[in-house]
């Protein structure tokens, strides 16, 4: 497989795992009975992992809808064979998930005892999409790599036709004087 497919592969791969990691995003239960509010973080509201805790659903969105439209503008300009994309995709890749992992971090330092699975199965999720992520990334930064490289040879631009007219130029004069003789 080429880096060109592996990386519209990834294109792909992208695009539906921030999907689904936002539908588990937006349908994490917080509070469990609704009566007693009893809920699965600590009380303690002051400093960042309280606001990280209160703003979670809009981060994850924000974040989601940024690779979303990253992710598309990579297949795009993998069509299209513009490296820009591509880089653009790696380095906001390279940061969200980073984001995403310290996020991760700040909101499981508040998870009640009770409920320590859950930080970890929030970190198992975390590092898994993490190393996917970055696992694929060299495969993105070689095909831009080589997109830099050799821009003309992969674009369409750089596919010339010869022309009917400079296929003229180039017969031999025998060949021109023949088909005259032949016409008339």
């Amino acid at each position: 497989m080429n880096d060109k497919i592996f990386s519209f592969l990834v294109g792909i791969f992208s695009i539906l795992n921030t999907i689904q990691f936002l539908i588990f995003d937006l349908n994490e239960v917080i509070i469990l009975d609704y009566e007693s509010q009893f809920s699965v973080y600590m009380d303690t509201m002051s400093g960042n992992s309280s606001w990280v805790i209160t703003h979670k659903k809009d981060i994850s969105i924000g974040l989601s809808i940024v690779t979303i439209v990253l992710s598309s503008l990579l297949l795009y300009c993998i069509h299209m064979n513009n490296y820009v994309g591509l880089l653009c995709y790696a380095m906001w890749i390279v940061a969200y998930e980073l984001t995403s992992f310290f996020t991760v971090l700040l909101i499981n330092k508040k998870i009640k005892e009770q409920f320590k699975e859950l930080s970890y199965l929030h970190l198992i999720f975390q590092i898994s999409r993490m190393l996917l992520h970055f696992i694929c990334l060299p495969f993105i930064i070689k095909y831009t790599y080589t997109l830099y490289k050799a821009p003309k040879s992969f674009s369409k631009i750089g596919h010339r036709r010869c022309s009917s007219i400079s296929t003229i130029d180039s017969w031999p004069t025998a060949g021109l004087g023949m088909l005259y003789r032949k016409l008339n």
